[in-house]
């Protein structure tokens, strides 16, 4: 299945979209393969003094890489949405 990368608002958990996307009878769970992520330094995410965007679109590659995952749609909320189209944007191949 596809894979979906979501990224919440800056100052809210991944978390917060289990219900969303967690419901196991919801359309999208059926359609695809859903990671919900937390940036650098939320939660037990990574700890690092940086938090540019440079350096969390890196996070979601390495993540990806991390994971084996040659292909995402990566979306988000707010904050998420800018480093969707930052990580995209820095890695169009």
């Amino acid at each position: 299945m596809p894979t979906l990368i979501w990224l919440p608002e800056m100052v809210e958990q991944a978390e917060n979209f289990e219900k969303f996307f967690g419901d196991p009878k919801s359309k999208i769970r059926k359609e695809r393969n859903i990671w919900l992520l937390n940036y650098r330094n939320q939660g037990s995410s990574d700890h690092h003094e940086s938090y540019d965007m440079a350096d969390v679109s890196a996070d979601i590659i390495r993540f990806m890489n991390d994971n084996k995952l040659t292909m995402a749609t990566i979306g988000g909320h707010g904050f998420g949405a800018k480093v969707a189209i930052a990580t995209a944007s820095a890695n169009l191949d």
